[in-house]
């Protein structure tokens, strides 16, 4: 009987101990899965947040897709535009300045700084946008300025320089010094001179400006070539061409031509053709006027498909798709990949009021005023062609 009990003793110890155990693995299960619990908690919470972040960054983008909208938007209202912008900077460096305002160490000398810049960058922020504006504005109305964007600014500012400048002085000292040195002119004879400058100006480094003055010279050249009478209204009159750089007439038929050498990375638009045809019908009105005919706008049309007035689009590179289909539509005649070919660039001229005859280097005053419209005027390659034919140069230095 006594080992019973001892048995059974040890047995209630056992059960005790167990359900010990089990006590303890109850409450560690039940701590668990508090800790679950707050895990959950927390990743509901990271997915509340989260969500929310996903909500404002779409409706961030739709923001922006809404003011690339608006920026778009050709008007008028401009400053109004550029405000618009300049708050959006102003919000954004507000929503900065109120986080270090009241995070848990708030940065109040940092957030007043933040909300200074940002009043800052909100003036600097309109006043950009309203260059930008003008600027676009500006490159609608005249397109030619769009050719400057590529450009040094130094250069592109001399080229604008020159084109607005006054006529110069009668010139003082020969031009052909300019190719030449010292001792290379105080060398050679008068011809040789001569040749070597204009050899030089053929292969010297040109800013834009030159090398489209000398595009236009060359297609001139091709059309007086084949009879035509050539004005160069480009040359002439600098920027204010009106887009009509040569303006060619032969039997009656007028041609407008626009000539534009640009780097093979460029592409013509359709503002250019656009320009090219308002120019044109311009001229159309212009000269109705002058000859006291009513304007009859709805003849242009016909009158251009019947070729006795055209537009013609010179370039070095190539038009877009577009300004492709817009010359097509508008009946403009279009040459693309053009580039300068050698030339005779001699003009051989005879003096009207003496029968003198005289040559015009490209570099001299008078070589572009200079038409060649009477028999025995001619273009010569060379120095020596234009003098064996009894021309003597244009210019003359007496010191």
């Amino acid at each position: 009987m006594l080992r019973f009990d001892n048995v059974n003793s040890e047995l209630q110890k056992k059960l005790a101990a167990t359900q010990q155990l089990v006590n303890s693995f109850t409450a560690a299960a039940a701590q668990f899965d508090a800790k679950l619990q707050a895990v959950e908690e927390r990743e509901a919470a990271s997915r509340k947040v989260l969500a929310q972040e996903e909500a404002a960054l779409r409706q961030r983008e739709t923001d922006v897709a809404n003011l690339e909208r608006l920026l778009t938007e050709k008007s008028k209202s401009f400053p109004w535009l550029a405000s618009a912008v300049a708050d959006l900077v102003l919000l954004k460096n507000k929503e900065v300045s109120d986080y270090l305002r009241t995070k848990r160490n708030p940065a109040a000398t940092a957030a007043e700084t933040v909300r200074q810049i940002g009043q800052e960058k909100r003036a600097l922020a309109e006043q950009l946008k309203l260059a930008q504006y003008t600027l676009d504005q500006y490159e609608s109305l005249f397109p030619f300025l769009t050719q400057f964007r590529e450009d040094d600014i130094e250069e592109a500012l001399l080229e604008i320089t020159e084109a607005y400048a006054e006529q110069p002085e009668p010139q003082q000292d020969d031009p052909v010094k300019t190719y030449l040195s010292p001792g290379e002119y105080a060398a050679l004879s008068p011809a040789e001179r001569n040749q070597r400058a204009l050899d030089r100006y053929r292969q010297a480094r040109k800013s834009s400006f030159q090398i489209g003055r000398d595009y236009e010279r060359y297609v001139g050249y091709l059309y007086e070539s084949r009879g035509y009478e050539v004005s160069y209204y480009g040359i002439e009159n600098g920027k204010e061409d009106l887009g009509r750089d040569l303006i060619c007439r032969k039997g009656g038929k007028t041609e407008v031509v626009q000539c534009k050498y640009w780097s093979q990375q460029k592409l013509i638009h359709e503002k250019h053709i656009n320009q090219l045809f308002g120019t044109t019908v311009m001229l159309y009105l212009d000269s109705a006027s002058k000859q006291q005919v009513p304007q009859q706008l709805h003849l242009f049309p016909q009158l251009l498909a019947a070729g006795d007035i055209a537009a013609v689009f010179y370039t070095s590179t190539s038009l877009s798709t577009t300004a492709r289909s817009f010359a097509q539509a508008l009946g403009i005649q279009i040459h693309e990949q053009v580039a300068i070919g050698p030339y005779p660039m001699i003009k051989c001229h005879i003096s009207t009021a003496t029968g003198e005859k005289i040559y015009h280097l490209p570099f001299d005053q008078m070589y572009d005023r200079t038409k060649l419209d009477k028999v025995g005027e001619f273009y010569a390659m060379t120095v020596a062609e234009a003098e064996a034919k009894g021309f003597r140069r244009a210019w003359r230095w007496r010191g």
